[in-house]
C-alpha cells in the first residue's frame, strides 16, 4: 500500500471518527437516565415538557452544527492543501468538540435548574428503593478477562518465531505524512515492546470491566423491579463490550505491532489497524448508548413516563452536573448524570489513589516505549 493511499484512508477514518463523536454527543439528552436531564434531577414527566424538549433539540442542533462546520472546514482544507493538513485539522476538531459540548450542556443545565424551580419539581424524601436481585441479568464475570492470556501468548509466539526474519533496522514511528521518522536496531527486546503494550492495554480494559461490576447500582424507588432489570441489561451489554472490545483493542494493536516489528507488515498498515479498532470501539459504545440508554433508561422509557415524582434529588453533589462529590457516599464509581457510562466519586480518597495509579501505569508504559 503506497503512502498516498494510506494517508487518504486514514483521513477518511478521521472524518468518520468525528461523525461518530458528534452523533454520540448529540444523542446524550435522549440516552441519559430518565430521572435526570442535563445533569439535573427531574421527574419522568419532565421529558414530555415542551420547554425541556426544546432544550434537548437546541443542544443537539448546536453540537451537530458545530460538527458539520468543522467537517466542512477540514474538507476544504483537504481540497486546498491535501490530506495531511485535513487529517490534522479534523483531529483538532474532534478534541474541540468535547469542550464545546460541555459548554452547551452547562448552558442547558442552568436553564433546566430554572425550569425545575418554576415547575416545582421536587423529590419525595420518603421514598426508598428496594433491593431487587432475582431475575436481574448478570454481567460477564471478570474471569472472561483471562482470554487476554492466550492472546498475549500468541503475540509473544509470533515475535519469537519471526525474530530470525526481523530486519536489522526496525521502523518504530510514522508521522502524519506517512514517513518513517524513528528506527530501532534489531533486538530481542523489541519482541517485548509489542507484548508490553498489549499487556498495558489488557490491564486498562480489565480495570474498566472491574469498574462496571462494582459501580453503584441506581434503582428508581418508584419502579424498583423494572429499573433494576433495565440496569442489569445495560450492565450486561457493557460487560460484553468490555470483553470483546478489550480483546480487539489489546490484541489488534499488540499483534499488529508485533507483525510490523518482524517485518510482515508496514507501519502504515498498523496505523490503519489502530484507527479501524478505534472506530469499532467508538461505534460499539454509541450503539449501546442508543439502544439501551444510560442505566438502561431506554429499556423501560415508555412505561415510566406517567410517573410525576422525582425519586431522589442529589443535585448538590453533582458539580456542574457531571462531577460527583459526596463524602457521605461510600461508592467510588457511580453512573454518569449526563452521557453513558460511569464516573468517579471525587470526594473519596480511594478515587485519587486509583487515578494516580492509572496515571503511573500509563506513564510507565510511555517510558518503556521511549526506552525501546
Amino acid at each position: 500500500m503506497n503512502t498516498t493511499t494510506t494517508v487518504t484512508i486514514m483521513t477518511l477514518i478521521t472524518f468518520l471518527l468525528a461523525l461518530l463523536v458528534a452523533i454520540g454527543m448529540a444523542a446524550m439528552p435522549w440516552v441519559t437516565d430518565r430521572r435526570e436531564c442535563f445533569g439535573v434531577s427531574v421527574p419522568n414527566v419532565a421529558h414530555a415538557d415542551d420547554q425541556v424538549c426544546g432544550l434537548k433539540r437546541a443542544y443537539a442542533t448546536a453540537v451537530s452544527a458545530t460538527a458539520i462546520v468543522m467537517i466542512a472546514i477540514a474538507a476544504l482544507m483537504w481540497w486546498r492543501s491535501g490530506a495531511v493538513p485535513a487529517m490534522v485539522t479534523m483531529t483538532m476538531a474532534i478534541l474541540a468538540e468535547l469542550p464545546i459540548g460541555f459548554a452547551a450542556q452547562q448552558i442547558c443545565r442552568r436553564r433546566m435548574l430554572t425550569l425545575k424551580r418554576d415547575h416545582g419539581w421536587k423529590a419525595d424524601a420518603s421514598r426508598r428503593a428496594a433491593l431487587v436481585g432475582e431475575g436481574t441479568p448478570r454481567p460477564l464475570g471478570l474471569a472472561w478477562e483471562l482470554l487476554h492470556v492466550p492472546a498475549l501468548a500468541i503475540t509473544l509466539a509470533v515475535g519469537c518465531l519471526g525474530y530470525a526474519d526481523m530486519p536489522q533496522r526496525v521502523p518504530m514511528h510514522m508521522n502524519a505524512a506517512g514517513k518513517i521518522d524513528a528506527w530501532a536496531d534489531k533486538s530481542p527486546m523489541l519482541i517485548w515492546y509489542a507484548a508490553g503494550l498489549q499487556l498495558l492495554l489488557a490491564v486498562l480494559m480489565t480495570i474498566s470491566h472491574l469498574v462496571l461490576l462494582h459501580a453503584k447500582k441506581p434503582t428508581d424507588p418508584n419502579r424498583p423491579a423494572s429499573s433494576a432489570y433495565a440496569y442489569g441489561v445495560f450492565r450486561k451489554a457493557w460487560s460484553v463490550y468490555a470483553v470483546v472490545v478489550g480483546l480487539l483493542v489489546a490484541m489488534g494493536i499488540g499483534l499488529g505491532i508485533q507483525l510490523s516489528t518482524i517485518g510482515v507488515v508496514g507501519l502504515d498498515v498498523i496505523g490503519l489497524i489502530m484507527m479501524v479498532v478505534g472506530v469499532a470501539a467508538l461505534a460499539g459504545a454509541v450503539v449501546i448508548g442508543l439502544i439501551y440508554g444510560q442505566n438502561g433508561s431506554r429499556v423501560y422509557a415508555t412505561s415510566r413516563d406517567d410517573d410525576d415524582g422525582t425519586a431522589s434529588d442529589d443535585d448538590r453533589h453533582w458539580k456542574a452536573g457531571v462531577f460527583y462529590w459526596n463524602p457521605d457516599d461510600s461508592a467510588v464509581m457511580v453512573p454518569k448524570r449526563f452521557g453513558v457510562g460511569w464516573t468517579c466519586n471525587f470526594a473519596r480518597p480511594l478515587t485519587w489513589v486509583i487515578m494516580l495509579a492509572l496515571m503511573a501505569l500509563c506513564f510507565g508504559g510511555i517510558a518503556f516505549a521511549v526506552m525501546m
